[in-house]
């Protein structure tokens, strides 16, 4: 009988000398210990906020575990003054909708760490679910250390974020009216999107300022036309012969001056964001003119949708992180500067670049069960950044870069959805080895990517034919 439990416990060592327990005795600090004394946990709502204390901590004071606060701010502040008055020094709560926001920089302020749970992989105790058994099955979960907190940048990084999400809402309500006065123009019958590519553009916004203020002419209109224009005069003329209706012209001119209203706001918001880059803190300074690297200049940005500013915008994103990320293949500056907004240029709070590539989505969640994969589809995360990383795929794929090469490798083979995937990927990695070791990026281009993809298939074909006894014949 001792024969086989010497037997067994030398069996459970074995097993258990992978998780770097090199004894029976080391087991029993294995099991769970308390991490967070000092913690608690926050149920968010909309009207009330529920406050769960550490037990040991509220029989000690002689306080109730559970406490309800308004989301007043009179509410907030009084219940950090309850927190700090039970020394509690870490506080764990659910990232719900905005909700958190307010109390989380109060809580801040005041040097309490707040760890932000994903509701997706928060599971409440098995039993009703109610707001009270809510926070403290969190603050249970935190006090052993069992919650993950999801990233948080600092408060620069929210405020461009904000300003970055708003303007993105902005150019998406303002297509809508481009959308609707192209279908006023078409209602009668005046074909200008067959002749103009953009009826947003010099030429169209001429020809549509003159038709509001009663110019009804097509020769007269066409004469508008711009020289970089392809189509020519006569054929603008004849696009634009139709029949005038006055609700239509009345749609035009109201769609119209929303446009143009929405233009002003994106003006405002761009000088808005202007003015918060210039206060962040440099980690390198050049001026217009000198190069951040012997080959390269930084250029100005340039786009529809840029940032409209007087100030060198990729001047400033390289004076903020350090480094050109320009020289990323596929990235532009509208897509760092989201890409920013969203996760900030200090990379320290990733532990290498998997996990920031892991953070956007570009990862298999592998599900295992029976020793059988049973799914290794990638997280639905609806993340700003990664959707600016999925943005750029297009662009790079007819390019002739190394990541166009592997792009059309991966698709061959997989589909072009997961080639989006392992692109996106590949970027976000580059991006994150960037930022930290402050080198700009160099792309060897498609002639050297197939080569030494070329020399992999011969080293497996070697091994392959060693393997099997086989003979490889060089021709």
């Amino acid at each position: 009988m001792k024969k086989s439990q010497k037997n067994k416990s030398a069996e459970v060592v074995k097993l258990l000398s992978k998780q770097k327990i090199r004894s029976m005795q080391e087991l029993d600090s294995y099991k769970l210990s308390i991490c967070h004394p000092d913690s608690a946990g926050i149920d968010l709502g909309s009207r009330e906020l529920y406050v769960a204390l550490n037990p040991a901590i509220a029989a000690e004071l002689d306080l109730p575990i559970v406490h309800t606060f308004s989301t007043f701010t009179s509410g907030l502040y009084a219940c950090r003054d309850l927190l700090l008055s039970c020394g509690v020094t870490t506080v764990s709560m659910e990232s719900t909708s905005v909700y958190w926001v307010n109390i989380c920089d109060v809580l801040e302020a005041s040097d309490i760490k707040v760890c932000l749970v994903n509701p997706k992989k928060f599971r409440m105790v098995p039993g009703r679910k109610t707001d009270v058994l809510d926070c403290q099955w969190l603050q249970t979960l935190h006090l052993y250390g069992l919650l993950s907190g999801s990233f948080h940048p600092e408060s620069q990084i929210r405020k461009l974020r904000s300003y970055m999400r708003q303007r993105e809402k902005l150019l998406q309500d303002r297509t809508r009216y481009v959308q609707r006065m192209q279908k006023a123009l078409i209602m009668m019958n005046l074909m200008l999107v067959n002749v103009i590519d953009d009826i947003t553009g010099k030429t169209g916004l001429d020809i549509i300022r003159a038709i509001l203020q009663g110019e009804r002419d097509p020769r007269r209109l066409a004469a508008l036309r711009n020289a970089r224009i392809k189509k020519s005069e006569e054929e603008i003329a004849a696009a634009l012969t139709g029949d005038y209706k006055e609700e239509q012209l009345f749609l035009l001119e109201l769609n119209y001056h929303t446009y143009c209203f929405f233009g002003q706001q994106l003006e405002k918001t761009d000088r808005q964001i202007t003015d918060l880059l210039k206060s962040f803190p440099l980690k390198q300074k050049v001026t217009l003119g000198e190069t951040s690297t012997p080959k390269k200049q930084i250029k100005k940005s340039s786009g529809k949708n840029a940032l409209q500013t007087k100030e060198n915008l990729n001047e400033l994103l390289f004076n903020i992180a350090g480094v050109d990320l320009s020289s990323i293949t596929g990235l532009q500056t509208n897509t760092i500067l989201q890409i920013i907004a969203e996760v900030g240029t200090d990379m320290s709070k990733f532990p290498s670049a998997k996990h920031f590539a892991s953070y956007l989505g570009f990862v298999p969640h592998n599900k295992i069960t029976g020793g059988v994969i049973i799914s290794s589809r990638t997280d639905r995360i609806k993340s700003n950044a990664a959707q600016a990383f999925k943005k750029v795929i297009p662009s790079i794929s007819q390019g002739k870069s190394a990541l166009a090469c592997f792009y059309h490798r991966i698709a061959a083979k997989a589909g072009t959805g997961k080639a989006v995937v392992a692109v996106c990927r590949k970027l976000s990695m580059t991006y994150y080895n960037v930022l930290t070791y402050g080198k700009d990026y160099v792309d060897v281009g498609q002639a050297v990517y197939k080569k030494k993809l070329e020399e992999k298939e011969k080293i497996l074909l070697i091994k392959l034919a060693k393997k099997h006894n086989m003979l490889v014949v060089q021709s």
